[in-house]
């Protein structure tokens, strides 16, 4: 059963709204940043465009481009390559592909494109300017990358680790756990996580399970309670975990097994990140700003959806999904 949520202090609410920054809006609203390397960023669109900005600016260093045919449900950046995952549904139809990142991007074929050669052969779902493309047979659940391996999860098909160009390091078989099996959705899973030497596959349900890097060796395994179904996860070495829920739900912990400390913040999360200046976790919420510090939790109003947060000249600043950017207020 989900657990009951636990009190805490009542958090301190900042009725204020964030100043706008002298940055060019972005032309299409995005859902994700990578970290391509230090002065670039990807801003990956609702629609899946791929545009470069300066790390250093923020302006756009690259047009905004639309390599595949719908948008990219997981991705992540690896060596200077993009790997993601695109998946229609209603066309029975997944693909997994590499793009270099010191290439052009290439417009790719629209959706009714490829809904018209579906029969045509497999060049009809291509990636536009891949380094190489792989049609999947089950809906991909999770992507990580680190260290030139990139580890990802498919549906009823386990987890599996390759390089950047598409060579097989290992395997894992689905996992199992016999303490969330009556959860429904409880053991699918969400989220991989690379913490070094080991992998954390994350499920919906709580489940958790460290997998060696190197071989993919399941080293151990257990659950934790949660008040509602997980949908984010993210990962410091110095914060520990952060994971939330469907619900609204922020719970932080330091390591596997510890005791949790569950917040209702009444709305989900977008994005985590770890800011070791305030020792505290930055996180975007349904339109406010929040610092979740050991002192208590500190929550600001904005107008949009904050999709990203980072530091940037000294100053930390949110992407918001309706491409602009603004001063993150706590």
């Amino acid at each position: 059963m989900w657990i009951e949520t636990l009190l805490m202090s009542q958090a301190l609410v900042v009725d204020c709204y964030p100043s706008s920054m002298d940055v060019p809006d972005l032309s299409f609203a995005p859902v994700r940043i990578h970290q391509i390397d230090a002065t670039r960023l990807l801003v990956v669109g609702c629609d899946g465009e791929l545009q470069i900005l300066s790390s250093e600016t923020l302006e756009s260093e690259s047009q905004a481009v639309r390599p595949f045919p719908s948008p990219l449900t997981k991705s992540t950046v690896c060596e200077g390559s993009l790997i993601a995952f695109w998946v229609e549904h209603d066309l029975l139809a997944a693909r997994m592909a590499c793009l270099d990142l010191g290439d052009d991007f290439i417009e790719g074929e629209s959706k009714s494109i490829v809904r018209s050669t579906m029969n045509y052969g497999e060049h009809a779902t291509a990636v536009a300017g891949a380094k190489w493309s792989q049609v999947l047979n089950a809906e991909p659940l999770a992507i990580c990358a680190k260290d030139g391996k990139i580890s990802f999860g498919l549906w009823k098909r386990g987890i599996y680790c390759i390089t950047p160009d598409a060579n097989e390091l290992w395997r894992q078989p689905v996992l199992e756990w016999d303490e969330i099996g009556d959860l429904p959705r409880g053991q699918e899973l969400i989220a991989l996580k690379s913490t070094g030497e080991d992998i954390i596959a994350w499920t919906r349900g709580g489940g958790w399970a460290v997998l060696d890097s190197e071989d993919g060796e399941l080293k151990s395994q257990g659950a934790i309670e949660v008040p509602a179904a997980l949908s984010g996860i993210y990962h410091s070495s110095k914060g520990g975990w952060l994971l939330c829920s469907t619900n609204g739900h922020i719970i932080r912990f330091d390591e596997l097994g510890d005791e949790t400390i569950v917040i209702d913040v009444g709305g989900p999360v977008n994005f985590a990140t770890w800011d070791e200046s305030e020792d505290a976790w930055r996180l975007c919420g349904w339109r406010e700003d929040l610092l979740w510090s050991s002192s208590g939790l500190q929550r600001s109003d904005r107008l949009e959806l904050g999709i990203h947060a980072m530091l940037h000249n000294e100053k930390w600043v949110v992407l918001d999904n309706t491409g602009k950017w603004s001063n993150f207020k706590t």
